[in-house]
């Protein structure tokens, strides 16, 4: 039986690992607990905290607070029931012993005294269909905007509508599954009611989860002494009278300089442009091997709709970046976190600099 909407966390978390074979698991006699017996052995009680969205800022958190609730061995078992996380906050979890399931990916992992259960249940998984408002095309650019210009401010239905060119009908639907997740908080009723960010983090977590990923690229191959160099070619493209921006982790490295040396480049154009005219406009040449510069196309064209003109901090990057366009920032991160190579450091570098400074 699929988790149901109604379910309390105790429930659909023993429902998921009834699943797993040789494990028997049920609410307990206490509020929010759990016990889990294993192959018939001793039973284990779990505690159970509900997190909707569990970011790695509230993650850390938690870890920070039990650790310093006493001695490990008078601490209860805690069970994070949540219904996704990030991979690295799954890998916090891990390496500080706390037990979590999550709902809509099947993971699980309990660690107890004499327990160790580590799996990824399949057809636990919640349906996508019956997610409304999930945070890609439309709904992301919400997201997007919330992330850009209300992260530290009240949220008022009309004026995020009109931020991000949607419907006040989709901008409602998004806020009212954002607060659903505690990802924001609801203050006052009717035309006064607005929300504020709570849970900056688990905000970036859910976009970067569901908008969607795996657009194909075109490898080309442009001469230049270093990627660096190549960053001032790519304004050429403004040849094409049309959209594009710097993406990536070449974009994510402008925000939070971590690498010692730029990454190869990866762009996107508007759709109506073939990657061959971008080629053309760089002097470059498409190739199967040894692509020094990524392009990238949609056909909603959605993610220009909040890049900006780079400005650089510093001077001495003032020449390389001249008359360069880029994604926003946490456009930029959702794009990086899970990408190859150092990406995901970059990555988490830009995270922080959004969630503790703000964007202003």
């Amino acid at each position: 039986m699929s988790p149901n909407a109604k379910e309390s966390p105790t429930e659909w978390v023993s429902g998921i690992l009834q699943r797993v074979e040789g494990l028997d698991a049920h609410p307990g006699s206490a509020p929010d607990s759990l016990s889990v017996t294993a192959n018939g052995g001793r039973q284990t009680t779990f505690q159970i905290l509900s997190i909707p969205i569990l970011s790695q800022e509230k993650a850390d958190e938690l870890v920070r607070a039990w650790q310093n609730s006493g001695p490990s061995i008078d601490r209860p078992n805690r069970l994070i029931a949540t219904q996704q996380s990030s991979l690295a906050t799954r890998e916090l979890l891990r390496i500080n012993g706390i037990s979590w399931v999550e709902r809509r990916t099947g993971i699980c992992r309990l660690s107890a005294p004499g327990l160790l259960v580590d799996v990824k249940v399949e057809g636990a998984k919640q349906k996508e269909s019956a997610i409304r408002a999930r945070l890609r095309d439309r709904s992301g650019l919400v997201a997007e905007i919330l992330l850009l210009n209300f992260l530290h401010k009240e949220i008022r239905l009309i004026h995020l509508a009109k931020q991000a060119h949607v419907s006040t009908a989709l901008a409602s639907r998004v806020l009212t599954r954002l607060a659903g997740l505690k990802l924001l908080d609801t203050h006052g009723a009717g035309p006064h009611r607005f929300w504020k960010i709570s849970n900056a983090g688990g905000l970036l977590d859910l976009w970067a989860t569901e908008e969607q990923s795996g657009v194909p690229s075109t490898g080309i191959y442009v001469w230049s002494r270093s990627p660096q160099e190549l960053l001032k070619k790519i304004p050429q493209l403004n040849e094409l009278n049309g959209r594009w921006a710097l993406a990536g982790t070449a974009a994510a490295n402008l925000y939070a300089p971590t690498l010692t040396t730029s990454p190869d480049p990866i762009i996107w154009i508007e759709s109506r442009f073939s990657s061959r005219q971008a080629a053309t406009a760089l002097g470059g040449e498409i190739v199967d091997k040894g692509a020094n510069l990524q392009v990238l196309q949609s056909k909603n064209d959605l993610v220009f709709e909040n890049a900006s003109l780079w400005v650089p901090t510093n001077a001495a990057a003032d020449l390389a970046t001249q008359n360069l366009r880029i994604i926003s920032r946490p456009r930029a991160y959702i794009e990086t976190i899970n990408a190859a190579g150092r990406g995901p450091e970059v990555a988490q570098n830009l995270r922080q600099r959004i969630i503790s400074n703000g964007i202003s």
